[in-house]
Parts: structure tokens; C-alpha cells; sequence
């Protein structure tokens, strides 16, 4: 385990030099199962604001871990996946399971020369053959959990990871020889699912290469149409193999299955492109499927990272920049509809635009899946090394940067399934760990690291929106193994007509190797500020991180103050002690409020200021919590809250009344007011608006029942792999 070399929380950094958040918070066990509970966090803690961990380490530590945990290493047998805790969760498993193990270990072998990652290579290889190697007809099964008839069709991207684990195998291990098996895999592809007449691959045929298929299948799209990750992986093995076999007549199926991706699999509205269809007939044109399916024309966000790749392959193969200008359109066109533009990440599919369920489901359609994040790095590697343009890696960085910070597990290590749209991993179901996308972290990881180039991250400015009185900081976190040469920012600042053109240098911390950082001083209220961040290592290269973008205002906005929760959360009663949670908003966001005062009575007393504890931030909100102890039945507690925050502004937030409650429990009108919960708080009604939360038995089991019911539907997805 490589637990030592990922730290990944390192408080002081957010203290150094002019980089403070304004307060040293600690978050309490407590606070952390809320935020669990609820899910509402949505940016970096400081415990998370930076990582300085090279993508090397995360990549040893995943290797460690996967190897160890979900491999039976006397028979070869690679599991499915795991559970939290990395016992086993899933034994069946599928042929692009045992590829991805198989290629992200080699690679292991190859970085460290380890002789026990050959032996459990050469053992899975093995055994894949064994499960999945027709012993009839050409080719490789799907997967070991379908049904039999399923399980055994033939499908084009099977045999290509087939082809591709058993190679990679081969590579590492001269006593292997896997050349019949192999032959068979490319026999498959090129005699059986290749289709002679309009190009391109057969979304999968039955185990003979006949394409009649029981009625029973219920398969949404034709098995003699064209499903864009199947043809994509064909187009790309057969690249491999007709180059290294010199056989032109594979590559000319591979470049005619491009043609048809170019020709017939662009989806446009209004003459915009959206991205790559996910199918279409056998001829190439529209396939409609029947309402509540999905339709063929979506934009799934990993398959269309498949077909970059297989351009990008073709540009190899052929020179053809006509690929790569392909690819870097599929790029823009994810860019613009399924990057998510509030919280980051990539969402898995979007039709017409907007992120998309099956299901409907509001909250599935956008989940972060770790699948997805990790199969476009891996894209975007590929059109990097084709293009050597740094924007691409850009991408993979800020991509890396969330995924880090929120799928990799700190405690268990490896990365989690999935989380929700702010990063969230609220469900146990969610803490699964596929086995490829552990494979997928370790090739994306490594490879990026491989290139040498000055890894630049986590740039920060602080305060996020500062004000004409904030000094200004820079900061960033800059990696190579190489070593760091000198890390500077270039901007431009901009003040009605004046522009100016400046560099700072940021210097590294004396105290944490990795983050750089500087201060540039105070600005005048309405100065616009961009600026690039660029890193030179110690043998010349260069990386460029940007373009950022800030202003500096006057902070004229009081902090906003809601009541968050009080404890206990179904209702209070005599002899709970009674917690208030307060959370303050601030516009700009980030904006430090200062304090957080209580103003309480008991039964019509007089009103008491209690200063609060900062507790946590939850998403753009900081939490203040107050304890006060217990009440009798019947005690009416009223409060309110004042926050103040740098700039001296304050704000102030609604009356809230609390009754303490005793049995038995008694309802009755209470003056001018209307009770609609036994144990409810009610708003004051000077105030102008009512703020009640309902605290009785009957709605909290509904809740509870509402929850389970969330969980089953998040494990009925189960993992986004495809045949």
C-alpha cells in the first residue's frame, strides 16, 4: 500500500503566506455524517484544496490495491468487483474486465519490473481464454453472468480487448504464445462482423455469425445495425493489426468503418453538432426506437471518447488530419453540452443538449461515473500525443483535479463507482470498486505522468472574489519528476480603458514542496484580471494552465442566514439536548463572514447573543453550530441569527420558534399562529413569509422509506459497462 505517498489532506497549505481562508475549521464526525447524509457539498474542503501527490503515486497506490484485492492469483481469475471495503462484490465477470486488468498490470510489470505482476498477467490471460474462447466458431463471449445464448454472442469490441489482452500478455511474458487465439479474435471480426456491404461492424451477431436472433433478446437497437463503441474498437484493432501484419486489407476495413463514424453518425440541431449518434441502421441512416428507450441519436459521453480514439488511430495510420479534426470536434461538441459547467466532470449522456436518463431519473441523469471520467482522459491523452497540443491535457488535469478531490476512496483506497452531480458519494452502493475502472485510473494516471511535462493544478486566487481591500494571491501546485524551474503568472489586467501586462513569480512554499504561490497586492473596485499560469521544469519544457479570469468588487451584500437543522432531526423532546445548525451565505461566493451570532429566549424572556462555532463548509455555505443544552416539555425557545462578515455587513434571519415537546403530545392552536406539525418551527409572522419544517413520526418514516427507495433505484443501475 501506498497510503503514505497520498496525502490527501494537508491543512496548512490553505494558511501559507496571504492564502487564508480566514479560519482553522475543524470538521466534526458529526458534521461529516451530515454532510454524507444530505449530500450538499460541492466544492473542495480545505482538507481537499490541495493534493500534492504526484499522479504517479495515485496510480502505484490503485495498482497495489486492484492486484491484491481482485485477483485470485493461484487461478488467474479476475473479479468483477468489489464492495467499500474491497471484499469481493461481483465473481462473475466479463472479457473487458480481464482486458483492462490485463493491460493496466502489464504496464505495472513494465514501470516496475516486478516479476509477480508477469505471473499474474500471464495467469489471467490464461484464464480469460479458457472462459471466453469459443472452442467452435471464431471469436470470444461477452461476458460469464448473461444468459447462455447472450453471453455468447459475438460482438465486435469483445474481440478486439481480447485481441488486444492477449498481445499485451504476450508482450511481457516470450513463453506465451496466444497466435491461434488471437487469429480467431481477428477471424471473428473480419469474416463474421464485418459487414461487406456498407462497411462498418454488426452490432453483434449470434455465436455461429448468423445474424437471426431469438425473439427473447429484446435488444433495443438491430443486431445487423451499427453501434458507434463497437465499430470504433473494431476500426481501432484491426488499425493494429493490419500495420503490424502489413495486411492492407484490415486497414482498409478499418478506414472504411471511420468513413461510415464521419458519414452517417454526426448528429446536428439546427446545423450545430452535438457529438457522435450511439447508432443507426445497417445502411448508415436514422434509427428510431420505440418511446421510453434510449433514443439512438443520444450523445454517451465514453463511446464517443472510443471513436476519438479510433480517429486518432487513423490519423496514425494514414497521416489524414481529417481524423484528428474529427476527433477535436467530438471534443468540443462534449465540451459544450455534456461538461457540466457548475460543479465540473463529465456527464454520461445527453440528448438534444441536456443531460439524460433512460429512466428519467432527475438525479441520475446527472451522476458523475467514474467510467466516464476516466475513459475521456484517456481520449484526450490520445489526441494530445496526436495533435501536441496542450489543451487536451489541460482537460485531463482539471478532470483529474475533481476526480481526485471526490472519487478516489482516502481511507480504503481505489476509486468509487460513481457520486452525484456535486461530487457527492452519498449511497453505499456508489463505494463499489469495478475492477476497470480501476484499470482505467492506473493507465490514465500513468500515462500522463509518463509525459514528462510540469503538471500544473489546483490554481487558486484568494480570496475566490476579492475586494478593493483584499491583498491578492496567487497560488498553484506544480509537479514534475523532473524538477520545477521557475512557476510564474502572466496576466492582464483591465480598468475601463487602462490594460496592463504584468508577470508575477510564484515561489515555492518553504514549507510544502509542490505549492507555489505570491501575493500582487490590492486592486481597485471594477478591475478585470486574466491571467495563465505557466511552469518550466529543469530540462526546458513548458506547461501552460489557463485562461482564469476574476474581478475585484466592493463587497456590498450582507451574508445570507438560514437555519440549517436542528438536533435531534425527527423532534425534540424533554431531556434532548438541543443543537442548532445556522448556515451563512455569501455573495461573491467564498467572501469570508466572520461571525455568526444566536439571539435567544426562553418562554418570553428577554432575548441572549450566543457566538456560534464555525463547524464545516456544505457546498457554498458555512455551517455554525450552537449547543444549548436541555429543555423541559412545554419551553418555547424563539431565536434568530446575525452574521457579520469583512466588509462589516450583516445580515439577519427570520424568527424561528421551537417547542420543546413531552408526553403525552398535545396539539393546540398557539396564539395567532397556525401549528401544522406536532413538533414544527414556525416563522414570525412580522417577518412577511412562514418557514416551517414538519417533525412528526408519520413524515419522518416517509423520508426514511423515500431514501430506500433512492438507494434501490441507484443500485438497479449498476455499473455502466456495455457489451
Amino acid at each position: 500500500m501506498k497510503t503514505k505517498v497520498i496525502c490527501m489532506a494537508i491543512f496548512a497549505i490553505v494558511m501559507l503566506n496571504a492564502l487564508t481562508l480566514g479560519a482553522n475549521i475543524t470538521v466534526s464526525p458529526e458534521y461529516r455524517l451530515d454532510i454524507r447524509e444530505n449530500a450538499r457539498a460541492t466544492i473542495l474542503s480545505q482538507e481537499e484544496e490541495y493534493n500534492i501527490s504526484s499522479y504517479q503515486d495515485f496510480a502505484e497506490a490503485t495498482i497495489d490495491v486492484m492486484f491484491n484485492k481482485l485477483l485470485n492469483f493461484s487461478d488467474g481469475r479476475v473479479f468483477h468487483s468489489g464492495d467499500a471495503i474491497w471484499e469481493i462484490f461481483q465473481i462473475s465477470s466479463s472479457l473487458a474486465t480481464y482486458y483492462w486488468f490485463i493491460t493496466a498490470i502489464a504496464r505495472a510489470y513494465e514501470i516496475t519490473g516486478n516479476q509477480t505482476y508477469s505471473i499474474g498477467v500471464s495467469r489471467a490471460a490464461n484464464k480469460m481464454v479458457d472462459l471466453f474462447l469459443d472452442p467452435v466458431y471464431p471469436g470470444f463471449y461477452i461476458n460469464e453472468f448473461s444468459d447462455t445464448e447472450i453471453a455468447q454472442t459475438k460482438r465486435a469490441g469483445i474481440q478486439a480487448y481480447a485481441y488486444w489482452a492477449l498481445d499485451v500478455a504476450e508482450s511481457i511474458n516470450a513463453t506465451l504464445d496466444f497466435t491461434t487465439e488471437k487469429e480467431s479474435a481477428i477471424r471473428c471480426l473480419s469474416d463474421m462482423l464485418y459487414d461487406p456491404i456498407y462497411g462498418g461492424f454488426f452490432f453483434f451477431t449470434m455465436r455461429n455469425g448468423s445474424l437471426t436472433v431469438p425473439d427473447y433478446f429484446d435488444e433495443v437497437y438491430p443486431n445487423d445495425g451499427k453501434r458507434l463503441d463497437h465499430i470504433a474498437l473494431g476500426a481501432s484493432v484491426l488499425f493494429d493489426v493490419g500495420s503490424s501484419t502489413g495486411n492492407s486489407t484490415l486497414t482498409a476495413m478499418a478506414h472504411e468503418t471511420l468513413s461510415l463514424i464521419q458519414g452517417r453518425m454526426k448528429y446536428y440541431i439546427d446545423m450545430e453538432f452535438m457529438g457522435l449518434k450511439l447508432a443507426v441502421k445497417r445502411n448508415g441512416s436514422a434509427l428510431f426506437v420505440a418511446p421510453g428507450l434510449r433514443p439512438a441519436h443520444t450523445i454517451i459521453t465514453d463511446i464517443n471518447s472510443l471513436a476519438m480514439r479510433a480517429l486518432v488511430r487513423g490519423f496514425e495510420d494514414s497521416g489524414n488530419v481529417n481524423y484528428t479534426n474529427t476527433a477535436s470536434d467530438v471534443l468540443d461538441a462534449l465540451l459544450a453540452t455534456n461538461w457540466d459547467p457548475n460543479e465540473g466532470g463529465w456527464f454520461a449522456e445527453t440528448l438534444n443538449g441536456i443531460p439524460y436518463d433512460p429512466n428519467d431519473d432527475e438525479d441520475v441523469k446527472f451522476y458523475k461515473y467514474s467510467e466516464i471520467q476516466f475513459q475521456i482522459i484517456l481520449a484526450l491523452e490520445d489526441l494530445y500525443e496526436a495533435t501536441d497540443e496542450l489543451f487536451p491535457i489541460r482537460m485531463v488535469i482539471d478532470t483529474l483535479e475533481l476526480v481526485l478531490a471526490r472519487l478516489w476512496e482516502s481511507v480504503d483506497e481505489g476509486f468509487v463507482g460513481n457520486s452525484n452531480q456535486e461530487w457527492g458519494v452519498i449511497d453505499p452502493a456508489w463505494e463499489v470498486h469495478y475492477t476497470a475502472i480501476q484499470a482505467q485510473a492506473i493507465l490514465g494516471l500513468e500515462r500522463i505522468w509518463n509525459y514528462g511535462l510540469p503538471i500544473v493544478s489546483h490554481v487558486r486566487i484568494s480570496p475566490t472574489n476579492p475586494r478593493p481591500e483584499d491583498v491578492i494571491g496567487f497560488a498553484a501546485t506544480a509537479l514534475d519528476a523532473d524538477g520545477i524551474d521557475i512557476v510564474y503568472v502572466n496576466y492582464t489586467m483591465t480598468k475601463g480603458t487602462n490594460i496592463t501586462i504584468g508577470i508575477l513569480q510564484l515561489f515555492e512554499s518553504p514549507t510544502i514542496n509542490g505549492v507555489y504561490n505570491n501575493t500582487l497586492g490590492t486592486l481597485e473596485d471594477g478591475t478585470s484580471v486574466n491571467f495563465l499560469v505557466f511552469a518550466n521544469d529543469t530540462v526546458g519544457r513548458t506547461f501552460i494552465a489557463g485562461s482564469y479570469y476574476f474581478i475585484v468588487r466592493e463587497d456590498v451584500f450582507a451574508p445570507g442566514v438560514y437555519l440549517k437543522t436542528i438536533y435531534p432531526v425527527d423532534e425534540v423532546r424533554v431531556g434532548d439536548e438541543v443543537v442548532i445548525d445556522i448556515e451563512t451565505k455569501e455573495f461573491p461566493q467564498h467572501s469570508h463572514t466572520i461571525s455568526c451570532k444566536l439571539w435567544w429566549r426562553l418562554n418570553e424572556g428577554l432575548f441572549d447573543p450566543l457566538n456560534m462555532t464555525l463547524v464545516g463548509i456544505d457546498g457554498h455555505s458555512w455551517i455554525w453550530r450552537i449547543i444549548l443544552g436541555e429543555f423541559s416539555g412545554g419551553d418555547e425557545i424563539e431565536f434568530y441569527c446575525e452574521a457579520e462578515d469583512e466588509a462589516g455587513n450583516v445580515g439577519v434571519s427570520i424568527l424561528y420558534r421551537l417547542t420543546i415537546l413531552g408526553p403525552p403530545i398535545n396539539v393546540e392552536p398557539f396564539a395567532a399562529f397556525q401549528i401544522v406539525a406536532v413538533a414544527g418551527l414556525i416563522a414570525a409572522p412580522v417577518v412577511g413569509y412562514s418557514f416551517v419544517r414538519i417533525r412528526n413520526r408519520d413524515v419522518g418514516e416517509a423520508q426514511r422509506e423515500g431514501k430506500k427507495a433512492a438507494r434501490k433505484r441507484a443500485r438497479r443501475r449498476g455499473p455502466r459497462r456495455r457489451a
